[in-house]
């Protein structure tokens, strides 16, 4: 059977060189493992349609991003030079993973989960995260379906509770900042700190600890309590600016009405319209 996929892999491969050494000529080349994978079908394909409705999609991490290689090059895509990993073993994944989420596997390799994949390969990442199919971090990861799966609902429930309204006023302010984000006022010192307020709570999930959870969360509630004081007053700022456009809008036409007045009224009407 192994042999049967390693030829149909081959003859892929085969087939595609040309067209995607054209495709690069030309600068448009696709990625080669999307491309391959794709043609190949099955299940080979699942992880393509998976990840096109990825977080990772719409982050702009594409599969060399995970496993290496050059995605460029059809000749080089799986080659050791060119950095290629590919699928690691199961008790590689959190290194595998942490590679860019280096925060958030510290956190987990001290939690229960954590310290039993490192005996047992799970829970690892994927266990509550998927593989190809990865959702944005949110709490409604936390849930009774998920988790009851290995052990009771009872934490998970309680980190979640905790993390409610945190999680609300995140997205409140996240979409305020994105409304005055229009104008002419810099949100850009606001949107780090709403990041690494949103990062710490993120990171601070995977300990599994509730009292060091509440304890960030008292802690990243003032930070976004002072987003909020600072968008106040920036929206303070907005309203005084539309106010003083109103004002010189309607003094430039009293202004120009004044003036057209005048003319009629005091020069003779040859004259009304010159400088």
């Amino acid at each position: 059977m192994r042999w049967k996929i390693a030829l149909i892999l081959f003859l892929t491969l085969c087939l595609n060189t040309k067209q995607a050494s054209a495709q690069q000529k030309e600068g448009k080349a696709e990625n080669v493992c999307i491309q391959c994978h794709s043609q190949l079908g099955g299940k080979f394909a699942e992880s393509v349609e998976q990840w096109n409705k990825s977080i990772h999609k719409e982050m702009g991490n594409n599969c060399e991003g995970c496993h290496g290689g050059d995605a460029a090059d059809i000749g080089r895509a799986m080659t050791k030079e060119a950095g290629f990993l590919g699928k690691p073993k199961l008790l590689e994944i959190p290194d595998f993973c942490g590679k860019c989420h280096i925060s958030v596997k510290e956190n987990y390799s001290k939690s229960a989960h954590g310290i039993s994949a490192a005996k047992t390969g799970a829970p690892n990442c994927v266990t509550c995260h998927g593989n190809h199919d990865i959702k944005k971090a949110s709490l409604e990861l936390i849930n009774e379906k998920n988790c009851t799966r290995c052990h009771t609902y009872d934490r998970p429930q309680k980190i979640k509770q905790a993390l409610v309204s945190t999680d609300k006023e995140m997205a409140r302010l996240t979409a305020q900042i994105k409304n005055v984000k229009g104008s002419s006022i810099d949100t850009k010192r606001l949107e780090e700190k709403l990041f690494a307020a949103r990062n710490a709570i993120h990171q601070v999930t995977h300990v599994l600890s509730v009292d060091r959870i509440n304890a960030i969360k008292a802690t990243t509630d003032k930070e976004l309590s002072a987003v909020d004081e600072s968008l106040k007053g920036i929206e303070k700022e907005i309203i005084k600016r539309k106010r003083l456009a109103i004002g010189v809008s309607l003094f430039c036409f009293f202004a120009a009405a004044v003036i057209i007045l005048y003319r009629k009224t005091f020069l003779k009407p040859e004259n009304w319209f010159k400088v």
